[in-house]
């Protein structure tokens, strides 16, 4: 990235997965993947994460995933969201990166 481009993101959340997973929830609606919810005290909730956040892309930190480019940023779309959120179950440490609603603008 250049110096004077801006980042696709304004949240990143570098988080493990616990017991009960990530404590991060996501749907797809008007084209975007965005948070529902969060688990109380969750790594993202810390992070700064919310509801209606949109998430726009998955790494994984453990250099695992993906399979053809391990550790690799994936960018999140709705045409590959299933595959990037069955890659992100897989996941044991990763970092998502969103989009607030307004940023940008």
């Amino acid at each position: 990235m250049a110096d004077d481009e801006e980042p696709a993101y304004d949240v990143a959340v570098n988080v493990h997965k616990g017991a009960e997973g990530y404590g991060i929830y996501f749907t797809q609606k008007d084209g975007k993947i965005t948070v529902t919810k969060l688990d109380k005290d969750s790594e993202a909730e810390r992070a700064g994460v919310q509801p209606k956040d949109e998430l726009v892309s998955i790494q994984d930190l453990d250099k695992v995933y993906p399979t053809a480019a391990p550790g690799t940023k994936v960018a999140v779309s709705v045409d590959n969201y299933q595959e990037a959120l069955n890659m992100v179950r897989q996941m044991k440490y990763c970092r998502l990166e969103f989009r607030s609603p307004g940023f940008g603008f």
